[in-house]
């Protein structure tokens, strides 16, 4: 979009003392695209492309109906590729239509990540009790903190509110929610059973998970970023890519929340930590790799 009389501006603002860059709004070559202050324009529509499977053409704002259908489509875009199945089908329906609430309350998308992480924290301690009940409340406490994950980023993409504290809060809290569930799992099973062995199943998993999270840590903070997503962790080859793409949602976050709400529910926690603490271990190989690789690009 230019705006009328930008050359008069440019002129005016090439003044030394104002001290502010002066770019160009279409990059040569590229097609200029005008829109009214009261359309709601897909970000794809700037770089020319359709937005894929949940863009939207322009929406014109102009009554209460088309307000409604703007709204509509600006939260469905919202929906990410790399969602896995749990979140796709079940999480982000739900937590879309609490964030078209949410963004109506005075909370910042900040406050909402602190609370989450609440919610998660009291799943952990009521599992740490170890009865039966305890532990299907504090999974369900579990999975309410994986469903309500998403709503923090929702809210900050769509008010454009996103910062580097806010990354942070939601990879931190996550992680914490993680490791102090089946921290607490663990010893509410080793209090009930004296099985020393679910602590043993509890230490490698927050002990794996806590090494790699801080391997994590370190590269995203070099980079400048909280986002994990942004960490390489793999770089499978065709053929690995081939033989695990069709499993590698079972290993996403909001799919072993789940799983472990349905273990909680048929009083197999005790066996899910042992099959989680060997995933642990495989994600930490994951890292290590990574980290290697990293290294001998560096060289």
């Amino acid at each position: 979009m230019v705006l009328p009389g930008a050359e008069a501006a440019r002129s005016v603002l090439a003044d030394q003392r104002l001290r502010l860059p002066i770019l160009s709004a279409v990059p040569p070559g590229a097609s200029e695209r005008r829109f009214s202050a009261s359309t709601i324009v897909h970000r794809a529509a700037f770089r020319g492309e359709d937005g894929g499977r949940w863009g939207f053409p322009p929406i014109d704002v102009l009554d209460g109906e088309s307000a409604r259908r703007a709204e509509r489509a600006l939260f469905r875009s919202l929906r990410k590729p790399q969602d896995g199945w749990t979140s796709r089908w079940l999480n982000r329906p739900i937590s879309l239509a609490l964030s078209r609430w949410l963004v109506k309350t005075p909370l910042t998308p900040n406050q909402v990540s602190v609370l989450i992480l609440a919610i998660g924290l009291c799943g952990a301690w009521l599992a740490s009790r170890g009865g039966y009940v305890d532990l299907v409340v504090g999974a369900a406490l579990f999975h309410a903190q994986s469903v309500l994950d998403g709503c923090d980023g929702e809210m900050s993409r769509v008010t454009h509110r996103g910062s580097l504290l806010g990354e942070w809060l939601d990879t931190i809290g996550d992680d914490l929610t993680n490791y102090a569930f089946f921290a607490g799992a663990a010893w509410g099973l080793y209090r009930t059973s004296a099985e020393v062995a679910y602590l043993v199943a509890g230490g490698i998993i927050v002990g794996s998970g806590a090494l790699a999270s801080g391997l994590e840590y370190r590269y995203l903070a070099r980079i400048g970023s909280g986002d994990l997503l942004k960490y390489p962790l793999s770089a499978s080859s065709t053929t690995d890519a081939g033989m695990f793409s069709k499993l590698q949602p079972l290993f996403k976050r909001d799919t072993f929340v789940l799983l472990t709400l349905l273990a909680a529910v048929l009083g197999l926690v005790g066996p899910m930590l042992f099959v989680f603490s060997a995933a642990a271990v495989g994600i930490l190989g994951g890292v290590l790799r990574a980290e290697l690789r990293m290294l001998r690009e560096a060289r």
